[in-house]
């Protein structure tokens, strides 16, 4: 069974680049551009990963792993948060807030990959 990723980020370059990558390592992927469209994707199709972007309009990434984290229903979904904030007290905060693991912009795409899988294979 391919597992599902969702890519959340208000920059549509990081959705092409990450959405190949991973489509190339034979993940489902999807994708969403803010707070509303990420919980709409999770309702249609629960992933198994999400890669967070902290810095978005109006609901930020930590806002929205704190509800994914807090909801019974969705606290199980490992959370990535991909950031260009990368000062300690953003790790800090995202770790506080529920993350599963912090990864700063920019970032090398094999080492993320690998981090990915990593978690994945962790969660089975």
């Amino acid at each position: 069974m391919k597992e599902k990723i969702l890519i959340v980020d208000d920059e549509p370059q990081i959705h092409t680049v990450l959405g190949k990558l991973l489509e190339k390592e034979e993940y489902t992927v999807s994708h969403a551009h803010n707070a509303e469209e990420t919980f709409k994707e999770i309702d249609r199709q629960k992933p198994d990963l999400i890669l967070l972007d902290i810095m978005m309009p109006k609901v930020s990434g930590i806002e929205v792993c704190n509800r994914l984290k807090e909801n019974p229903a969705t606290k199980d979904i490992l959370v990535l948060i991909l950031s260009a904030k990368d000062a300690q007290a953003d790790r800090i905060e995202g770790f506080t807030h529920g993350a599963d693991d912090y990864v700063s912009k920019p970032f090398h795409l094999r080492s993320l990959v690998r981090k990915i899988q990593h978690m994945l294979q962790k969660k089975t």
